[in-house]
């Protein structure tokens, strides 16, 4: 059985993101955005197949243990995307946000076997 942690690797406009081996996906964000939301984004990446990184069972037609794969990184999101401290509700709350800036933030979270 697989398991897979999610670790949020990065907060950047999508241009400096350098990419990563690991497989990975992303989101853009908002300082209004609460973690039930960002948990829904997450999925919803995984659900539409857009991820990044060099796993090949992340990839569409690696089977049964792809499955297992999306799974447990479902499965992921749900244990692991939550508040470090006890009453945060909003994860991106001290982002500041260039309202001249045609780009958005995004938070860039990354696949590992636990």
């Amino acid at each position: 059985m697989i398991k897979l942690n999610c670790l949020h690797c990065d907060t950047c406009l999508p241009d400096y993101f350098g990419g990563h081996h690991l497989a990975w996906v992303c989101v853009p964000i908002d300082n209004k955005m609460s973690f039930k939301q960002l948990r829904e984004y997450l999925h919803s990446e995984l659900n539409q197949g857009a991820i990044g990184g060099n796993e090949p069972l992340s990839q569409d037609d690696s089977g049964e243990d792809g499955d297992k794969w999306f799974k447990a990184a479902h499965a992921a999101i749900n244990r692991d995307v939550k508040p470090s401290n006890k009453g945060c509700k909003r994860p991106f709350k001290d982002i500041e946000f260039n309202d001249e800036c045609e780009e958005v933030p995004h938070a860039f979270f990354v696949f590992k076997e636990a």
